[in-house]
């Protein structure tokens, strides 16, 4: 007598809606994930840099995130050391990108993969003594206040580790 009242004629879901109801738990799931994945890696950040660049944690980083009228009186300070540093990064950019193309050459050529990675060596020790040359100079001329922000700054925008920091294992070896 219910089933003629309710116009039901049977207790059990059609045979579609269980699928349905999976798929939408999973793709609500994924949703979920990505943004809790965003937040957790800090891309949800509201003082986002420029084109949506990460900044590297050292000083010039940090340096490029203080107010825009500081950033310009320390590229002032630091004028000598960034014309230094500025040419040697298109020199290391370019030396990394020549070594990439000597190593996805066919046929490999040894001979000018090796010479690659001999430039790439040269130039990115000439580009580390002038970076470490600019981020002293940056360093000297911070604010105590600035100083004292530095390493609370540093751990929010935290790369992750570089696998060679990791105790020693097997190639392959997963970590814990």
């Amino acid at each position: 007598m219910t089933a003629v009242v309710t116009d039901m004629t049977s207790t059990r879901p059609a045979r579609w809606t269980m699928p349905v109801l999976v798929g939408s738990l999973a793709l609500n799931l994924i949703v979920i994930g990505a943004i809790a994945s965003l937040l957790w890696r800090g891309h949800a950040d509201s003082t986002a840099t420029p084109l949506g660049r990460r900044v590297v944690p050292n000083i010039v980083g940090y340096a490029v995130t203080l107010p825009p009228e500081r950033v310009s009186e320390l590229e002032r300070l630091t004028k000598d050391e960034w014309q230094q540093v500025r040419p040697l990064r298109r020199a290391l950019l370019e030396a990394r990108a020549e070594a990439t193309r000597a190593l996805t050459a066919e046929p490999f050529d040894k001979q000018r993969f090796l010479a690659a990675q001999a430039r790439l060596v040269a130039v990115d020790q000439a580009s580390r003594e002038a970076a470490f040359k600019l981020h002293t100079a940056i360093s000297v001329n911070l604010t105590p206040d600035e100083r004292r922000g530095f390493p609370r700054w540093r751990e929010w925008h935290r790369l992750p580790q570089n696998p060679l920091d990791g105790p020693d294992k097997a190639i392959g070896e997963r970590q814990p």
